[in-house]
């Protein structure tokens, strides 16, 4: 293993500096310390007698050696610790409760609570997926009832003072204002693609759908964009979750892009580096299902809830299908591109199937589960 340090000293030598660093007792042998897994960018340690895992990252990400800043780490690790913690208020116990963070080019890490095993999302019924998805959308909607603890929009920087905010500084109605304006020419772009598809259909429903957006009635909220399946824990206790992706952002948007992962990207990169290791194309049924019930607990007691969400969607799958004809406009895909998206023909592959769903997307919302 690698990790981002300049020392040259072993595993256990680097973790007993970080558990030292916290004020717990050294380990002296490896059997009281397991790897619990490989993230793209962290290891993950159980230190079985505190019950704690420990996060050190990665010295090579895609293939490609990460270069230590700290400035961005500590924003990283300073989100992740103020999510948790909002989490925690709109569900008790939905995230580590104890979380802690040290940056320094010699040693970095973090410490958290375990939260313990997760079900495979493939070994679970599609009725016990469902009520993930259920509780996942209402926890989502309890996080729009909060005031946004943070100014701004985005993912969280921190300023010259080293309070956390949103990395732009501008008003809701702005923001959407020139995000809806990217949307527009996304759709123009696809049009003007050489492919063949449905074109006046995709206008049509596209130019009638990014008009429609009116998100006076949300409001910005804390939230998180990764809620893949192996940073979700499936309990007897309910679904936990780990290693976010915190921003300030409306909160249907977050919602649309958890149906958008679970209906469409999950199982459609089930064979790409990235996330083949998630054997999604074993679990199409209780991939659908989490979002059939997210949907029902996030969006079935409000027709503007169901609007918003639709549009959100049908946005999320233009900016997919956006990407893929970009991705096969290019002379060549850098390593890291196809570590994420496959190889060219997995990517044409994915792009004609997004197109066809475009073509027959719906204006009129489907009635919900």
């Amino acid at each position: 293993m690698k990790f981002l340090t300049t020392q040259a000293v072993s595993e256990l030598d680097l973790i007993n500096q970080a558990i030292t660093n916290e004020g717990l007792q050294s380990i002296s042998h490896q059997a009281e310390v397991s790897l619990l897994g490989e993230g793209a960018w962290h290891f993950a340690f159980l230190l079985e007698k505190e019950q704690l895992v420990l996060r050190i990252p990665k010295k090579i990400a895609y293939e490609k050696e990460v270069l230590f800043l700290q400035n961005e780490l500590t924003a990283e690790y300073a989100a992740t610790k103020a999510f948790y913690s909002h989490a925690n208020r709109a569900k008790g116990g939905v995230c580590p409760e104890q979380f802690t963070f040290f940056v320094q080019e010699e040693l970095t890490y973090t410490l958290e609570s375990y939260l313990g095993k997760s079900s495979d999302i493939g070994d679970l019924s599609t009725n016990e997926s469902l009520q993930y998805g259920i509780e996942i959308g209402e926890f989502f909607l309890a996080l729009e009832t909060m005031e946004a603890p943070y100014k701004g929009i985005g993912y969280l920087k921190c300023d010259e003072d080293g309070q956390l905010n949103g990395g732009l500084d501008m008003t809701q109605k702005e923001f959407l204002y020139e995000e809806t304006k990217e949307y527009d020419e996304e759709l123009s772009r696809l049009l003007a693609s050489e492919y063949e598809f449905d074109k006046k259909r995709v206008e049509a429903v596209g130019r009638e759908l990014i008009s429609a957006r009116s998100l006076d009635g949300e409001r910005i909220t804390f939230t998180n964009q990764d809620t893949s399946p192996e940073n979700l824990i499936f309990s007897e206790n309910g679904f936990k979750m780990i290693d976010p992706y915190p921003l300030l952002s409306p909160g249907v948007s977050l919602a649309a892009n958890h149906v958008f992962n679970y209906t469409f990207l999950f199982p459609l990169f089930y064979n790409t580096i990235r996330y083949r290791k998630g054997n999604y194309q074993q679990s199409l049924l209780q991939l659908r299902a989490n979002a059939s019930g997210f949907i029902k607990a996030y969006a079935a007691h409000s027709s503007q809830k169901q609007t918003n969400l639709h549009i959100e969607m049908y946005l999320k799958l233009l900016t997919m299908a956006h990407e893929h004809g970009e991705l096969l406009s290019a002379t060549t895909l850098s390593r890291e591109q196809i570590i994420r998206y496959g190889t060219k023909a997995q990517i044409e592959e994915r792009f004609v199937y997004f197109l066809k769903n475009l073509a027959q997307y719906p204006v009129e919302i489907p009635s919900v589960c």
